[in-house]
């Protein structure tokens, strides 16, 4: 992967985000780590730095990596790991190896102390910033998004470096 500057980010966001999922994988190499697919968030400025926020329910295994670690990443899979990100989003961490049933292969960064997938297209190295849970909302969007009370975490995270592909 090589290191770019962010302003050479030339990718539509809401397309990346809300179609192609993004694969988080949170921990390091402390407390271990897990990933998941996103598909809600985005990419703006926050307290003067460039940042990523990520909703995850507090359910999946991945939330618990993510009190634990500040380390996350973001990465992006061209459609030939489709069948991978279906993996992610469906499978749960807690009773397999996400990463080998996907045929991924989990990098580590030792300056980061985190994690990606060798195959992705793109990664954001993040550290999170802070989080709130998703609470107090209109009552319709609680019923269609909520109805098990299975509420989200937003994670605001500082994106540290771009990766891209060679």
């Amino acid at each position: 992967m090589l290191k770019i500057s962010l302003d050479q980010f030339n990718k539509n966001v809401f397309d990346e985000i809300n179609y192609k999922w993004a694969i988080i994988t949170a921990g390091d190499k402390f407390v271990g780590f897990n990933g998941m697919t996103v598909s809600w968030g985005g990419l703006g400025i926050m307290w003067n730095k460039p940042v990523a926020f990520i909703f995850v329910r507090k359910s999946r295994y991945t939330h618990e990596f993510l009190d634990k670690s500040k380390s996350i990443t973001m990465a992006f899979l061209s459609d030939e790991y489709k069948k991978a990100k279906s993996i992610f989003g469906s499978v749960s961490g807690r009773d397999e190896d996400k990463y080998k049933k996907a045929n991924l292969t989990p990098v580590f960064e030792p300056d980061f102390n985190g994690y990606y997938p060798k195959e992705a297209e793109y990664v954001y190295k993040m550290k999170v910033l802070y989080n709130t849970d998703l609470e107090n909302m209109p009552e319709d969007i609680k019923n269609n998004f909520y109805n098990t009370n299975d509420l989200h975490t937003m994670y605001i995270c500082e994106i540290k470096e771009y990766l891209v592909k060679e």
